[in-house]
């Protein structure tokens, strides 16, 4: 993957601009191509070990079971055909596997199966729109341990594959492929470094790690870490609140009433730069951009 994502970029990428790592420099293809190198250097050690769960047979997977692509019989209740097979894979199951987008909270699941999520005391006094957020949210995560609660009864070789999900060894290979198109150069970067700071842990028996990063590159990586946690918080904000997803897509009836919100919010959000750099950083890092694309 790392091979092909590297014969892509010689032949179709070209520098642009990532804000929230500088205002100035644009993000250069020769860095991308460097930090792949990098990637293969640490190949070896992104597989999980064997164990007897059967997590690295090759398994096919469909990545994008949503509520438009499954259809259920209204009647027996029972799945008649799954469409949009065009991004399944045969692949080991460590690497592709998760909770179908249909299932998936939003926000943070707590690993514990002991904890579900309930109001909040005050609940009877708030708001009515503050009643519903709520509700969606406790709905949303209780659907996400609902999937995970049957997985681990009733499929223990998917379960056992998605606590590998957050295991520092697999996510720059979750991560790699299409990394230059999808803009995810940053979390290739953070999963890498991860591996690097975690090398005496990952390779016990190993000689020293291959790769490192120098002093520059890792406050150039924090200067962005920090940047893209302000946005976290906006779509975090505007998720939890408005029920709007970070590709900004809403239901028509809600159209007026979001981006009055987003107006607002995104003054209120320019409007606390102090200075001009932080002004346009602040225009440039705003999730929610105007768009001409039809």
């Amino acid at each position: 993957m790392a091979e092909n994502e590297k014969k892509f970029i010689e032949a179709h990428a070209h520098p642009r601009m990532n804000y929230a790592r500088s205002l100035t420099e644009p993000e250069s293809p020769d860095e991308m191509l460097d930090l792949l190198d990098r990637y293969l250097q640490l190949a070896p050690v992104m597989v999980p070990p064997q164990s007897s769960d059967d997590t690295h047979s090759p398994t096919l997977w469909h990545p994008d079971l949503h509520l438009d692509n499954v259809f259920v019989d209204p009647e027996s209740k029972q799945i008649t055909r799954i469409i949009d097979f065009q991004s399944a894979a045969l692949l080991p199951l460590f690497y592709q596997c998760g909770v179908p987008t249909m299932f998936r909270h939003q926000g943070p699941v707590s690993g514990d199966m002991t904890i579900w999520p309930k109001r909040p005391d005050n609940y009877h006094s708030l708001e009515q729109d503050e009643k519903e957020m709520i509700d969606n949210l406790i709905g949303s995560e209780c659907l996400h341990k609902y999937y995970l609660a049957i997985t681990h009864n009733k499929n223990p070789r998917h379960w056992a594959a998605l606590q590998l999900q957050d295991d520092v060894r697999t996510q720059p290979a979750c991560i790699v492929q299409n990394v230059w198109k999808d803009c995810d150069v940053f979390f290739l970067r953070r999963a890498l470094i991860r591996i690097v700071q975690g090398w005496k842990d990952l390779c016990l028996d190993s000689d020293p790690c291959p790769v490192s990063f120098n002093e520059q590159e890792m406050a150039l990586f924090a200067h962005e870490e920090e940047n893209r946690g302000y946005v976290s918080e906006i779509l975090t904000l505007f998720r939890n609140k408005w029920r709007l997803p970070p590709d900004g897509s809403i239901e028509s009836a809600r159209f007026d009433e979001i981006r009055n919100e987003l107006t607002r919010m995104r003054n209120a959000f320019v409007g606390a730069a102090d200075n001009e750099e932080d002004r346009l950083l602040a225009e440039k890092l705003w999730p929610y951009q105007d768009t001409t694309d039809i």
